[in-house]
């Protein structure tokens, strides 16, 4: 007698239906381990294209140069030393004597209450050149941005950042208007577009940019600076640039070979980095967890399946009896077990999708769909149910119909 797909399957769906209990019970460890693949697997390609849509937002061909000692985290580079040595004039002669530079913007940036009325916020006030405005991609919402002739003559004018106008304005016209820098009155003159937080960890949009003339003389006092943007030319390497301008650094300021730099030189490339091993650790733990998942779920398929086929003694001595041989048993109950399996991933798919629709809309991570990890995920579920299924569908064979018809 010779049985079709159709046949097997239909089999293997009554005898789910029949033992629905434990059939979900096996699986369930499939449906994990696919809902993990597939959900993380969605969520990280859609953070890998946040971070490349982040660093253009950040400016092109960006070198930092920062005051002090950074470290890198999965938030972005945070402060480890102070550094109060970088001074201005070496940031201008970066920009005069090293060759490939486009442009070059320095800062100084502070934390100051910033009020208006009876309305405050606490907001980064970045003191820096009209440079930045274009290195760092700053769009106006409305206003103007300040000019060279402000920076020379110490002007306190701001273009305040979109929560800053939003917390303190609230939808009223700013321009013109003045707020308390740190008890300093300062015009508004512009207004940002909305920017978010970069991959350096910054709320862009809490931030006010002053003259960096102003913020060293009127606001803090100080005779150094944070640190400058420098934004190089297309295709010069970023690694060469960052170490031509550590040596350069080096060079005009006399430091010895023993000195350790009290500065330091990253790229966007040194934070993608970090916040791209992050993910990779968290593929990795998912992986593993996946595979213990895959291994669960294939050995409750196993068990599922002995006792399937201890229980259905009589159906298989009543089908060797009619025709059916060896062959046709193994087929029947491995097509059994992988319906289980399949049927695991393909709900595994469905849950990992809603998660992944659900971290994207609650979680502001762009939508993505991976599909490789599910193409991967139900050849994985296939594999597991066919070796789940190969030996109970074995000892299925080995009862003699008339040991079983008349046992």
């Amino acid at each position: 007698m010779k049985y079709t797909l159709a046949f097997y399957l239909r089999i293997a769906f009554q005898n789910l239906i029949v033992h629905k209990g434990r059939m979900i019970l096996a699986l369930l460890g499939i449906l994990f381990a696919v809902m993990s693949l597939v959900a993380f697997g969605n969520i990280s390609n859609g953070l890998k294209k946040q971070i490349d849509s982040e660093i253009g937002k950040f400016g092109k061909n960006l070198i930092i140069l920062r005051s002090g000692y950074m470290r890198f985290t999965g938030r972005g580079a945070m402060p480890f030393g102070d550094s109060k040595n970088l001074k201005l004039e070496t940031v201008q002669r970066i920009g005069e004597s090293v060759p490939g530079i486009v442009q070059i913007a320095p800062f100084y940036d502070v934390s100051y209450p910033a009020r208006y009325e009876e309305k405050t916020v606490t907001a980064g006030v970045v003191g820096t050149t009209e440079a930045m405005f274009q290195i760092r991609n700053l769009d106006l919402l409305m206003g103007t941005y300040f000019t060279e002739d402000d920076n020379v003559n110490g002007r306190k004018k701001a273009v305040v950042g979109y929560k800053v106008f939003e917390n303190l304005f609230q939808q009223e016209n700013p321009i013109g208007k003045y707020i308390l820098v740190y008890r300093v009155p300062t015009e508004v003159i512009g207004v940002l577009k909305e920017k978010g937080t970069d991959l350096a960890g910054q709320d862009q949009d809490l931030q006010v940019y002053v003259p960096l003339t102003s913020i060293m003389r009127r606001y803090s006092n100080v005779d150094f600076i944070k640190g400058a943007y420098i934004q190089i030319q297309d295709k010069i390497p970023l690694t060469d640039m960052k170490q031509i301008l550590q040596s350069f650094i080096r060079t005009i300021r006399n430091m010895k070979p023993e000195q350790k730099d009290d500065f330091s030189v990253f790229t966007m490339e040194d934070i993608v980095k970090t916040h791209e091993q992050g993910i990779r650790l968290v593929s990795i733990l998912t992986v593993i967890a996946s595979i213990v998942s895959f291994l669960i779920g294939g050995l409750g398929i196993f068990a599922i399946m002995l006792l399937s086929i201890s229980e259905r003694k009589l159906e298989i001595g009543i089908r060797r009896v009619v025709g059916s041989k060896k062959r046709d048993i193994i087929l029947q109950f491995l097509t059994e077990s992988v319906v289980v399996a399949l049927m695991g991933g393909a709900l595994g798919i469905l849950v990992g999708f809603i998660i992944t629709v659900f971290v994207s809309y609650f979680g502001n991570v762009p939508f993505s769909l991976y599909l490789e990890n599910i193409v991967v995920s139900l050849l994985i579920s296939t594999l597991v149910g066919i070796l789940a299924g190969i030996y109970p569908a074995v000892q299925g064979t080995k009862y003699e119909p008339v040991a079983v018809l008349y046992g």
